[in-house]
């Protein structure tokens, strides 16, 4: 994806998916554990990217942007604390909650664990190879034209309002510290609070632990090396890397076509019924007895307008047969 709050949305979505594994496979306060750390960095991503749109009048698309750490430096550490937290690089937080995750699916010890290990440790490196693309292309090499130039008519004004900038650190220091609650072997603060209500169920070996930190940290750094290698001097990268790389980069940048597919399988479907409804059911029946409704209340009042003749003798005449239709009834009544 080109839009930088897109990429950020999506890291989302797989970060979910590890939080979702985590509580699948019973390592519940694992689970949470990534549900705490995630919100301070994902959030100091999101707000970071927020003071980068904002320097740039509300531009997103981060072929727009590039070199933008020298124009933003305290932004641009904040994002790397978030981004290095996010790809599960210690000491940051992610990297404690996300690779507990992992050692619990290890330790599971059947094939649904070993299953969620697998892909964990490939979304780990997948997920530093996107994250490391945002801050290469966004913060570093050469900025492009329009970056430049609303850069330098920003000049003077700092990197932003200092309600911005107070809160991308407090989300920052959290993105640190937050690692701290549960490090295997030392502190169980998350275990701990859940324990009187959702016990653990899985506890992963002090091996355990360390061989999956070791193999997630090492794919997140090959994701880091290759994009730089892919984005980290796009000018410089060899034109057979650039032409090898461009067939998948616009499958990815389709996002494999999921987008038409669910168009075909799900919404064209749906707005097919949806019409079919309007015009069988909607126009017809709800339309329909509307109309009815609307008919016989027309009608009822023209009939009621008629006996409305203006003449007074006629007024008078009703009045003496309604009085004559209620004595007659009560006369009835009373024999």
């Amino acid at each position: 994806q080109t839009d930088i709050k897109r990429v950020i949305a999506y890291s989302t979505m797989s970060q979910i998916g590890y939080m979702f594994c985590g509580v699948g496979i019973g390592a519940y306060s694992a689970g949470m554990f990534h549900l705490v750390t995630h919100a301070f960095f994902k959030a100091l991503l999101f707000l970071g990217a927020g003071v980068v749109i904002h320097l740039l009048h509300d531009e997103q698309d981060m072929r727009k942007m590039g070199g933008m750490a020298r124009y933003l430096p305290y932004t641009t550490g904040l994002m790397w604390i978030g981004a290095l937290s996010l790809a599960g690089v210690p000491p940051f937080s992610g990297f404690f909650s996300k690779d507990q995750i992992l050692a619990d699916a290890l330790a599971r010890g059947d094939w649904v664990g070993y299953t969620v290990w697998g892909l964990g440790l490939a979304g780990a490196f997948v997920t530093a190879l996107y994250t490391f693309r945002l801050m290469l292309l966004v913060f570093h090499g050469e900025p492009s034209e329009y970056a430049r130039k609303q850069a330098e008519a920003h000049a003077g004004h700092g990197e932003g309002p200092s309600p911005m900038l107070w809160t991308i650190g407090v989300l920052g220091l959290g993105a640190l510290v937050a690692g701290l609650l549960e490090i295997p072997g030392v502190t169980h603060g998350m275990r701990n609070f859940l324990e009187p209500t959702i016990p653990a169920q899985l506890e992963a070996t002090g091996s355990q632990e360390f061989g999956t930190s070791a193999l997630a940290v090492a794919l997140a750094l090959v994701g880091l090396f290759a994009a730089h290698a892919l984005w980290g001097r796009r000018a410089d990268t060899p034109r057979r890397i650039a032409a090898a790389t461009e067939p998948l980069e616009h499958v990815l940048q389709d996002k494999f076509g999921f987008d038409r597919l669910y168009d075909w399988a799900f919404y064209r479907p749906a707005a097919a019924l949806a019409r079919g409804g309007q015009r069988l059911w909607e126009q017809r029946a709800v339309m329909g007895s509307m109309n009815v409704v609307s008919a016989a209340g027309s009608w009822t009042s023209r009939l009621l307008s008629s006996a409305q003749s203006g003449l007074v003798r006629v007024y008078a005449l009703a009045i003496a047969l309604g009085i004559a239709v209620l004595a007659a009834w009560f006369v009835t009544g009373a024999s």
